[in-house]
């Protein structure tokens, strides 16, 4: 297939492989196996100027088309051409990992920009071009997308182009013709197992961004405090930095105290700073997430007084964010919607908490239901009081979901179960005494709930802020 000729051939405006995004002059990569041939006349219809699929034309479609061997081939090959190639001018940095991607990406983001680099972000809570904030859809965009998002970002002078990369990405194979310059491994815990099926399948395609995407030059730079984090170090041959909350053998970057002081998180890490850092991050979890960027920051010999500047005052949203502390009280929204999470930020809420721990969530509907039981074990057992409520329940029956979690409480006695969430912040936000915890999580900085398949407006943090009055 010579692109030159195709290009010279057609005016090609645009590229597209989903049949509602095509408009005048582009091109439209057919894969649906079952009613192919809809979702081409529908192309058609909207003005697509060549098919590119891997059957021959039907005899009835009178459009240009173009046999392949191969689809996925294909539409890199045009995506580079058509992009002009933006990653070869683009240097990479991914993270991925079950819990800890967007904190750690905004962290890496923090850090590259006090060493004056200019850069993009792709992520969960948003995605960036330098100082214009445009809205996320998924974790890690379509193959065309991400194309068209790298030659924008180069287009506005950016170096730099940090990355959340999801397993669902690269089992689907959303990032190829990446390499990247930095690969981070946060941890892996359960999750998504409705689409990898088990936890090794699961890893697997974790695995991939390590021994598929990385540059002949690049740094894997991996927390090795799980299992998992562990097996991928031992997998991997060299150009790896190991992390640790412990003094040992393979870690390079590792703890060696870590307090509470003043509301920020104070870590001693003396394979990087000189002085003590102290972060608005207060979570302890988050000690983990600023190891890996502490590695990070190490690789890319970035100065001590940049980490200082980047890494001191950022803050995520939806990611332990207080979003009340008043009259004694606290509110905590955060994005945790895994066992894992859950247990990690109920941990780091305990210790700040005076009076009761209450904590407020529910599970996403057409996803993991293994977990629902889990997390209801968890929670009743961690904190003093439960609101069992809805998440984004989808195409599930909220009440079904709830009463899975409810199968995992150990105590139910100290559970309350309010299906609409509105009602449920409400009632939680009301019954708090005097230096009582809330958290509520699972939804984090989300400001839409998806009910059936329709996302309504609703944002956890401005619930609590009616209640309270308090914006």
């Amino acid at each position: 297939m010579d692109l030159n000729s195709i290009f010279t051939r057609y005016d090609i405006k645009g590229l597209a492989d989903d049949s509602r995004l095509v408009q005048p002059g582009f091109v439209f990569f057919s894969f649906a196996h079952s009613s192919r041939l809809q979702y081409v006349k529908k192309a058609l219809e909207q003005g697509a100027i060549l098919i590119i699929a891997d059957i021959d034309a039907p005899f009835d479609v009178n459009a240009a088309w173009i046999k392949v061997e191969s689809v996925k081939k294909a539409r890199l090959h045009f995506a580079i051409h058509f992009f002009e190639n933006p990653f070869s001018k683009l240097i990479v940095h991914g993270v991925t990992g079950t819990n800890g991607k967007t904190t750690t990406a905004f962290l890496m983001d923090s850090l590259l920009n006090a060493a004056g680099k200019k850069t993009a972000l792709i992520g969960t809570v948003y995605n960036k071009i330098a100082d214009k904030v445009m809205d996320s859809v998924l974790t890690t965009p379509g193959l065309l997308s991400l194309y068209a998002f790298a030659k924008n970002a180069v287009d506005a002078g950016c170096t730099d182009l940090i990355m959340e990369v999801s397993s669902h990405a690269l089992e689907q194979e959303r990032i190829e013709g990446l390499l990247f310059y930095t690969a981070l491994f946060s941890n892996l815990t359960q999750d998504h197992l409705d689409y990898h099926g088990t936890m090794s399948h699961y890893f697997e395609a974790k695995v991939k961004l390590f021994t598929k995407y990385l540059a002949n030059d690049a740094c894997a730079i991996i927390n090795v405090d799980n299992l998992y984090g562990e097996q991928l170090y031992q997998l991997l041959s060299d150009n790896k930095i190991a992390v640790s909350r412990e003094k040992r053998k393979i870690a390079s970057v590792y703890l060696e105290s870590s307090k509470l002081e003043n509301s920020k998180l104070c870590l001693t890490v003396p394979s990087v700073l000189d002085s003590v850092l102290c972060s608005n991050l207060i979570g302890d979890f988050n000690v983990d997430n600023l190891l890996l960027v502490l590695a990070f920051a190490k690789f890319l010999n970035i100065s001590q007084e940049q980490i200082q500047r980047a890494l001191s005052e950022v803050l995520v949203p939806g990611r332990f964010e207080m979003v009340y502390h008043q009259d004694n009280k606290c509110v905590i929204v955060d994005y945790a919607h895994t066992p894992d999470a859950l247990e990690r930020v109920l941990k780091s809420a305990r210790a700040l908490c005076e009076g009761r721990l209450t904590v407020l969530f529910g599970c996403g509907g057409d996803r993991d239901k293994e977990k629902r039981p889990l997390m209801g074990e968890i929670a009743s057992m961690a904190a003093d009081l439960v609101w069992l409520s809805s998440d984004n329940p989808r195409t599930e029956n909220p009440m079904q979901i709830i009463e899975d979690i409810l199968f995992g409480v150990k105590n139910q006695k100290n559970v309350r179960v309010v299906e609409n969430r509105r009602e449920a912040i409400q009632m939680a936000c009301l019954e708090m005494k005097e230096k009582d915890c809330l958290i509520i999580a699972g939804k984090g900085h989300e400001n839409y709930q998806i009910i059936g398949n329709v996302k309504h407006p609703f944002d956890d943090r401005e619930e609590v802020r009616r209640v309270f009055n308090a914006f």
